[in-house]
């Protein structure tokens, strides 16, 4: 994992996540724009820069890797990050409270190595965006079947911002890498929580998962 040197011009992200919480998916789509249903590499890394009017910023984004991986060098990455994307699965509860637990830990064991003499920048908990992956699954009519026999149900986009609102996030979205749905959005939203004086782009109301994308104040 690597860094670029956080700069005006350069927003650090970490993509947190447990196992199958579709983070790697989510940031290969935003990448090639296409979905693989194969095992993707872990740690991938995604530079990107978006302009609008006369701003300009380079997006730097790693995906933590698996959860053993994120546990070792997750804190410290901390003092560079300047906000975390921390996904979970909509079709899987137990992905939420996984994305907790790993949050929690992260930020629990980065609080020593923010201080530390290398930190490239003030001691400020970075901003956070939580994610919803797999959206396209609350359609998908034989899961629901299965999880309805099974006595479990989905996490509803409800559900979702109180989740992001319990953890203080300053946006909660929803994606699916399937069909590219909700992704060039939501980095286009992140590039705004560091740009507030630009006009956010108007959401389509044909992309149904936008619709339900909070910015929470």
């Amino acid at each position: 994992m690597s860094w670029t040197p956080t700069s005006v011009d350069t927003v650090n992200i970490l993509v947190l996540g447990g196992p199958g919480s579709g983070k790697s998916s989510l940031l290969f789509s935003y990448d090639r724009g296409v979905f693989l249903n194969t095992a993707l590499p872990t740690e991938l890394h995604v530079e990107r820069t978006i302009s609008r009017g006369k701003r300009t910023q380079t997006l730097n984004i790693i995906d933590g890797g698996p959860v053993s991986r994120i546990l070792e060098v997750g804190p410290s990455l901390m003092p560079s990050v300047d906000l975390i994307i921390l996904c979970y699965d909509v079709s899987d509860r137990g992905s939420m409270t996984t994305a907790l637990n790993v949050l929690n830990y992260v930020e629990l064991h980065s609080e020593d190595c923010l201080c530390c003499p290398c930190s490239t920048r003030s001691v400020l908990r970075p901003k956070l965006v939580v994610v919803g992956t797999k959206a396209d699954l609350r359609f998908n009519q034989d899961l629901l079947f299965e999880l309805f026999d099974s006595q479990k149900s989905m996490v509803s986009p409800l559900e979702g911002r109180e989740f992001a609102q319990s953890v203080r996030a300053d946006l909660y979205w929803e994606t699916s890498a399937l069909f590219h749905e909700g992704v060039d959005e939501l980095f286009y939203e992140i590039f705004t929580l560091f740009n507030p004086g630009l006009l956010k782009r108007f959401r389509e109301l044909t992309v149904k998962l936008s619709r339900s994308a909070l910015v929470l104040v």
